[in-house]
């Protein structure tokens, strides 16, 4: 069975994008394949404010993010 993940980076709730991905889910689902949906929105995600504090311990292992 094929699988696929379909990831949607759009903010806007029943927009285009959605509505255009809601066609494509559907008309891959009827072939018969596996398809998961991702909704970035519903993640929260930070912009990089380069801070460097990623980048500041010594050694070989990376700092933790400050978000």
């Amino acid at each position: 069975m094929t699988q696929l993940l379909a990831v949607n980076g759009s903010y806007r709730e029943n927009g285009a994008i959605d509505q255009a991905l809601k066609v494509a889910v559907e008309t891959v689902s009827e072939a018969g394949a596996a398809i998961e949906v991702i909704y970035l929105r519903d993640f929260p995600i930070e912009f990089c404010r380069n801070c460097r504090q990623c980048t500041q311990l010594p050694g070989e292992a990376p700092g933790s993010c400050v978000h």
